[in-house]
């Protein structure tokens, strides 16, 4: 079986028979990787993901377990009832089922892939930006992925104030660094802005907040949100169209 991808699984696997034994083999996020293994990840595997992520690489957390025949026949049976489901819940249940076996994986490695740019690119997100348009990039990517990718298309320059607002602890604290990031740069002209997912997950939450990251997506003329899920994409549009109902958003 093929246990595909999604951007909420954040993950996939192939099950598979080899030399008569069964294996589940899983590569994901390691925002999801790490606790469908056996033990946290070690310094050595923190230090590389943190080290490709700074490199603009795209990392993936390798893993696997063998799965006993008794496991795998009892699970193939709701893997089966569920890939034949034929209402809304189909994908859900799909989800469900094969998270079950993805569990007790034991680490294999990490995967670097560069992600190239098109050619043009800096040069039209610079011409864009000259117009007075206002970019947000909202990816799933770690926050140190998406900034290096954001400096190498030119949505950041060497110039640009920088002002970050990430893993924040609830909604005070989110509220705090909006507003000091907000401080920061309000009186700039080349300004660029990092939230992340952990941030937003309080401050969407807050009509104050909310009005904040409005402000903020104003005065910053190129935003990056990272670790986002679908969900909290959604959620960010939404905001800009709440805040000004003539905004345009593409």
């Amino acid at each position: 079986h093929e246990l595909a991808f999604t951007s909420d699984r954040k993950r996939m696997s192939v099950i598979a028979r080899h030399k008569g034994k069964i294996w589940c083999i899983t590569k994901g996020a390691d925002s999801v990787m790490e606790e469908l293994l056996t033990s946290p990840f070690n310094k050595e595997c923190s230090e590389d993901l943190s080290t490709f992520s700074k490199q603009g690489l795209r990392t993936l957390i390798v893993g696997m377990r063998t799965v006993e025949k008794e496991e795998f026949e009892e699970w193939n049976k709701e893997f089966i009832a569920a890939r034949n489901t034929i209402d809304e819940t189909k994908d859900d249940k799909i989800a469900e089922v094969s998270a079950r076996i993805e569990k007790g994986l034991k680490f294999i490695g990490v995967t670097a892939v560069e992600d190239r740019l098109q050619d043009g690119v800096p040069d039209t997100i610079r011409t864009v930006k000259d117009m007075g348009i206002r970019l947000w990039v909202l990816t799933g990517d770690k926050t140190e992925t998406a900034v290096d990718i954001a400096k190498s298309c030119m949505l950041f320059s060497d110039s640009t104030v920088m002002a970050y607002a990430v893993l924040s602890q609830n909604a005070k604290d989110a509220e705090d660094k909006l507003l000091k990031a907000h401080e920061k740069l309000e009186s700039e002209s080349d300004t660029g802005l990092v939230l992340d997912g952990q941030t937003l997950l309080h401050a969407l939450k807050s009509p104050e907040c909310r009005k904040i990251i409005y402000e903020l997506g104003v005065v910053a003329r190129s935003c990056i949100c990272a670790r986002l899920s679908p969900m909290q994409k959604l959620e960010l549009v939404k905001l800009v169209r709440e805040q000004n109902r003539q905004a345009i958003t593409l």
